[in-house]
């Protein structure tokens, strides 16, 4: 039987279910790493022994072998992107995380305004389906490049607007009909995050730009806030 259920119901449907599960991935992340960090602390006097003594035997390698061993949770944790917004942070640790696990490197530049009448959830919508695009372009990338690829993600704000900009590489398509063809496995949903993504940047009487110049794929989306 054919499933009826109209596509924005479907998206609506598992864009929350995406919110939902990077929420609770970050806090068990979080948790996790503070819990390691909580050990670490109680455990320093040891360590400051441990450390005393090598260096005493002017052990100098042993030293940094043991000090990057004890540190590496705090590292781990320090590498967290803050914006000041909770769903923020949580969607852009949650890729973090997971570009690192795919061999896709990224950067991260982030300041938010404070007390603005940007909603979370039009961020999650702007942000979740900006990063997906991004992952999936050097999914497509890596099969046919030799280097890593790296994802420029910018949150920056300019007076009253918030620019958004991801920056990646991709394999350049070729236009059909002047419109750049899906690879996406799922074509009828295809469009429809980018739809979304400029429905709630028109919301703030913003805008969002598309441009793809040799391998590099940039989305820029402007938003104006009060």
């Amino acid at each position: 039987m054919e499933d009826t259920m109209p596509l924005t119901r479907k998206y609506k449907i598992r864009f929350l279910e995406r919110k939902n599960q990077v929420l609770e991935e970050n806090y068990h992340l979080l948790t996790d790493l503070y819990q390691k960090n909580e050990r670490l602390y109680h455990d320093m006097n040891h360590h400051l022994q441990m450390i005393y003594h090598l260096a005493k035997k002017h052990e100098i390698s042993e030293i940094t072998e043991y000090v990057n061993s004890i540190s590496a949770p705090i590292n781990e944790l320090s590498d967290t992107t803050w914006s000041g917004v909770d769903i923020v942070d949580a969607i852009l640790n949650h890729t973090v995380l997971d570009t690192k696990r795919q061999g896709i490197e990224m950067d991260v530049n982030a300041e938010f305004p404070k007390d603005c009448n940007i909603t979370s959830d039009d961020l999650c919508v702007i942000l979740f389906n900006l990063l997906d695009n991004a992952m999936e372009a050097c999914q497509h990338y890596i099969r046919q490049a030799k280097t890593p690829p790296r994802i420029e993600v910018t949150l920056r704000r300019i007076h009253q607007f918030l620019i958004i900009k991801i920056q990646n590489p991709c394999v350049p398509p070729k236009k059909l009909f002047g419109i750049f063809p899906t690879t996406k496995a799922d074509a009828r949903h295809h469009g429809i995050g980018l739809r979304n993504v400029r429905e709630k940047v028109e919301k703030y009487n913003g805008s969002l730009e598309i441009e793809v110049e040799g391998e590099v794929f940039t989305a820029t989306a402007l938003l104006f806030f009060e």
